[in-house]
């Protein structure tokens, strides 16, 4: 299945005694994990899941909000800042794009 560009949000919840992954944009989808890799690779079998019902329910599947015509914006950063957010998407398994938009709209 192609690979859609949801947003997934990753934290910590005391509840669960887990990290969760939620997809926002998709009522419902989430995945839990130990590690917050866990829960991702979780969260993405979720939306997986969650299109093949909607699919088969007939039930609207939102656009993600990282599919539209992408606007630019250029920043330009100290060389330590660039270096920590880079770091920091890669431990989420995450694109640098992905990982700012995530930081911007949480």
């Amino acid at each position: 299945m192609k690979k859609i560009p949801y947003l997934i949000r990753t934290f910590w919840s005391e509840d669960d005694d887990c990290y969760v992954a939620e997809v926002p944009e998709l009522k419902g989808c989430s995945g839990l994990g130990k590690t917050p890799e866990q829960a991702l690779t979780e969260a993405r079998g979720s939306i997986d899941n969650w299109i093949r019902v909607a699919k088969k329910e007939k039930i609207p599947i939102p656009t993600p909000m990282g599919a539209g015509h992408s606007r630019r914006l250029n920043l330009r950063l100290p060389e330590e800042i660039v270096a920590l957010v880079k770091r920091a998407a890669k431990e989420r398994q995450m694109s640098l794009n992905q990982y700012v938009l995530w930081r911007l709209a949480s």
